[in-house]
């Protein structure tokens, strides 16, 4: 159980899916950008947006850590 934790709580892991909603998503908005309606992938580019960035204090920290012990 402490592995699955581990795996979830992963900043890598948040980021890499967070991304892939984001290219994903953003193709589709691409994809739609003449049309007036708002759908689905728009808010799921908003969604890997605030995921992304609810990660990267968490990495940031991290690479800080590993600077300051070696």
């Amino acid at each position: 159980m402490q592995i699955l934790k581990k795996i979830v709580k992963s900043p890598y892991l948040n980021i890499l899916s967070g991304l892939i909603l984001l290219i994903t998503a953003g193709y589709e908005v691409w994809e739609s950008f003449g049309q007036t309606s708002v759908g689905v992938p728009h808010g799921i580019l908003v969604f890997s947006l605030v995921h992304i960035a609810k990660t990267i204090p968490e990495i940031m920290d991290g690479l800080e850590e590993l600077e300051q012990a070696g």
